[in-house]
């Protein structure tokens, strides 16, 4: 049978009155902060939860801020690709009237004059920048994507832009939307200004030839390895099935490097090696848009178009007005039109994504705040109602310490 003595009751009233205290002060400590963790080691498994949430919340805000960034340029893009098309479709309205018999030279003069001042506002067009980048000039954002060369041709009254040249490279721009998935904020300038397929011959028979040693290409930004040993056929076949839009052909035993989709070739050596100048397509030192002079290249841009449409109209050549440069001019259009369509397409990703991070924003903040919040009103019921049982407490105490003569010697 347990004894029970009069220093037990007061050592027990004691601890249970310092366990309300300490749990009042707990409660009071949360009212202030509005936590019920603040410290990890008051609940571990809740602290690491909530770290977690809050990680995750984080990173929803970044992705967020990324794609409202991504948006924002890819809305610059396509304001500018939109003046381009009012430009392109102005351009055919010309054509189609110049082509009419009805005008003679000097009216085709006139009109020439107008599509010169166009030229140069797609120029202008073609170097918008957003935030001081430039937006078509791929990863060069620090330089002007396209820029000019003027001369005076005989045929022409005036000073004129003769050649336009691209600056910038194929870089895509990417920005992360989601864990784990980007997405381009950007159109290289070479593809949406293009018009007419661009093929590359080499000025070397290379019938024969066969691989002195390893060497690697790069076409449109894909790696191509060439194997020592391999012959012509080989490296086309690598070239055809590297899953990039061009396609490669042996034309009089030479090679040759031609696109499938509107766009400047962009064909380089790589690691040292000189491959493209065995098969006299690049010369040392060459951007990847240039070629030897010695290769035959093809395509146009719509800048070439316009140049060419212009000259024509000068030179009075109106079988070349109403045929090739009307068709060239349907086939840039085509290609912003489909410029336009990609970015629409990614605007609508954008969109999609930037709403399922909203709702999952909305849900982990809920989240967390169950986790690491308190409930304010049950919190206050249940300081008052310890409060009730700490009073009551230190009332029986009071009665079960019974003065001792020590305290009446104080």
């Amino acid at each position: 049978m347990l004894r029970v003595t009069h220093d037990m009751l007061k050592k027990d009233a004691v601890y249970n009155i310092n366990k309300h205290q300490e749990k009042m002060g707990e409660l009071q400590n949360n009212l202030s902060t509005g936590k019920k963790v603040r410290l990890p080691h008051e609940n571990p498994v809740a602290a690491t939860h909530a770290m977690l949430y809050r990680t995750r919340i984080n990173e929803i805000r970044q992705f967020m801020k990324n794609i409202d960034e991504g948006k924002s340029r890819m809305n610059m893009t396509e304001g500018a690709v939109r003046s381009a098309v009012d430009i392109m479709h102005r351009l055919e309205e010309l054509t189609v009237q110049a082509a009419n018999g009805i005008y003679d030279k000097e009216d085709r003069g006139h009109i020439a004059v107008e599509i010169d001042e166009l030229l140069k506002e797609m120029v202008e067009i073609s170097n918008t920048k957003f935030k001081g980048e430039s937006v078509f000039a791929g990863y060069q954002v620090d330089k002007q994507a396209f820029e000019v060369q003027t001369s005076r041709p005989d045929f022409a009254d005036r000073e004129v832009i003769m050649q336009v040249k691209y600056n910038g490279d194929i870089g895509k721009m990417n920005r992360e939307i989601e864990q784990d998935e980007h997405a381009h904020v950007n159109l290289p300038g070479n593809d949406v200004f293009w018009a007419l397929r661009e093929a590359v011959m080499g000025a070397n028979d290379v019938n024969n030839y066969i691989a002195d040693k390893n060497y690697k290409i790069r076409i449109d930004g894909k790696e191509i390895q060439i194997t020592q040993g391999d012959n012509i056929t080989a490296i086309m076949e690598k070239i055809n099935n590297a899953k990039i839009p061009v396609q490669a052909d042996l034309i009089n035993n030479k090679l040759a490097i031609k696109n499938i989709t509107e766009h400047q070739l962009w064909i380089e050596d790589i690691e040292g090696g000189d491959f493209l100048q065995q098969m006299g397509i690049k010369d040392v030192n060459q951007r990847p848009n240039e070629t030897s002079q010695n290769a035959k290249r093809v395509g146009m841009s719509i800048f070439d178009v316009m140049i060419k449409l212009r000259n024509d109209l000068w030179k009075n050549d109106t079988k070349a007005i109403g045929s090739e440069d009307l068709n060239f001019l349907q086939y840039g259009l085509n290609n912003m039109l489909k410029s336009l369509g990609e970015i629409g397409a990614r605007s609508h990703r954008f969109d999609t994504v930037l709403k399922r991070l909203d709702t999952d924003e909305l849900d982990m903040t809920d989240i967390l705040s169950k986790t690491e919040n308190i409930d304010f009103a049950k919190v206050v019921m249940d300081l008052q109602m310890l409060e009730s049982v700490h009073r009551s407490a230190l009332g029986a105490t009071a009665k079960i310490i019974r003065p001792t003569l020590l305290d009446f010697l104080r």
